[in-house]
């Protein structure tokens, strides 16, 4: 676990162009909704755009360098060594989420920095409910990171193409920059129910509540326990994903084959 996380942790930072993208990428997104929340004088809801530029950071990064990276490593010929070390594959992804998680902080703080500097928006935060929050909305991002992992090795290179069918669509159900639940939503409540099935969606929704209007643990403590049941199950889910593939693949081989 820790060696892989140091691998990724070097594999970004060693890069400087994945540098720039990381934290060039959500600050832009960020200051574009800022600007059009101020321009419309919605000046209460830039301190969302400025969250949902923090989390975008860790969602792509869910999708990009968890989900699709065993895919990565089996086209490179890497997977087979995973496959035939002694080390648990669950251990290697949560390595993997870990590194994840810190090489992603510096660019969630280059989001807030500039979007208080230049918009000042108002918070009144419960900053343990925001700790709280924001650590299992990680925690139910990246184990559903790892669920996906399994599904990208199968399906081999339409992995990418999942990708970018799920990454808008989820930004916009989840609402990372504007309420996706509640009566303040754009959304019906059929489609509110549905997002709510997404942890990004729920922990945002926590996240808004407990950063801005003061929430509580206890007047969050359901998004809470939801967030905490979500990162079980899709870990549980993925451990057996991975334990199943992980026999398949020493048995005949079929999951290693690498496809062009």
């Amino acid at each position: 676990m820790k060696a892989r996380a140091l691998v990724r942790l070097w594999s970004i930072f060693g890069e400087p162009l994945w540098v720039v993208v990381n934290m060039g990428f959500p600050v832009l997104s960020s200051l574009a909704l800022s600007l059009l929340y101020y321009s419309i004088g919605a000046t209460d809801y830039i301190g969302f755009a400025v969250l949902g530029g923090v989390m975008v950071s860790f969602w792509g990064n869910v999708l990009w360098s968890m989900a699709s990276q065993f895919n990565w490593d089996k086209q490179e010929g890497l997977f087979e060594v995973y496959l035939t070390s002694p080390a648990s594959l669950t251990a290697i992804l949560i390595g993997m989420s870990l590194g994840g998680i810190i090489a992603t902080i510096p660019s969630a703080v280059i989001v807030t920095a500039v979007g208080w500097a230049l918009f000042h928006p108002v918070v009144d935060a419960s900053w343990g409910g925001v700790a709280l929050t924001f650590g299992l909305t990680l925690a139910s991002l990246y184990a559903m990171g790892m669920v996906l992992s399994s599904l990208y090795l199968t399906y081999g290179r339409e992995a990418e193409s999942f990708n970018e069918v799920l990454q808008e669509p989820v930004s916009m159900l989840s609402g990372l920059y504007f309420p996706a639940l509640g009566s303040q939503s754009p959304f019906p409540l059929a489609l509110q129910a549905v997002a709510s099935l997404i942890p990004l969606t729920i922990g945002m929704d926590a996240l808004r509540r407990t950063l801005f209007y003061g929430s509580s643990v206890v007047q969050v403590l359901p998004d809470l326990v939801l967030l905490a049941g979500m990162a079980v199950v899709l870990l549980s889910l993925s451990t057996y994903a991975l334990k199943l593939l992980e026999r398949i693949g020493r048995r005949d081989g079929t999951v290693a084959v690498r496809i062009r």
